[in-house]
């Protein structure tokens, strides 16, 4: 028998109120579809310092709760020396994307913390990766690394 037709028994043999078989079906229902998880949020600077340090290994999505997202960059990290690094570069440009834009776990529950501290963390992810690109730019400018890879 299901829960509900339960319900609709008791409330006729315990006599309760419209308001009381109401309020009850709807605990019910929220029972049925999850709503009422005491799982806390995740913490969005966890997700974000797991996405700069082992983003391409997926552990942040492991801890948001996207197991097939973390499978998946996990298997093409470890596939990527078999086909030049390319997936790799692929993947650090979906850990970048999901370490700027995802601001909710896998159950749609916002992730927890200071959004000034999540904030600044993404802007200092930016402001990293713009000094790493200028500082290679400018070793590969440079004449005489120009010269040493002619050589190799």
């Amino acid at each position: 028998m299901l829960d509900v037709e339960k319900l609709k028994e008791a409330a006729h043999k315990l006599h309760m109120s419209e308001e009381e078989f109401i309020a009850e079906k709807k605990r019910l229902a929220a029972k049925i579809l999850h709503l009422d998880d005491k799982e806390t949020p995740r913490n969005g600077i966890i997700y974000i310092l797991l996405a700069f340090f082992f983003g391409a290994i997926g552990l942040h999505n492991f801890y948001a709760g996207y197991w097939g997202r973390g499978l998946s960059q996990l298997c093409l990290s470890l596939i990527a020396p078999w086909f030049l690094y390319i997936p790799l570069l692929f993947v650090s440009i979906w850990v970048l994307l999901e370490l700027l834009f995802v601001n909710k776990d896998s159950h749609g529950k916002a992730m927890k913390g200071n959004r000034r501290i999540i904030n600044l963390l993404r802007i200092a992810t930016i402001v990293i990766l713009t000094l790493a690109f200028y500082n290679t730019s400018m070793v590969i400018d440079d004449p005489n690394f120009q010269e040493v890879m002619i050589n190799v």
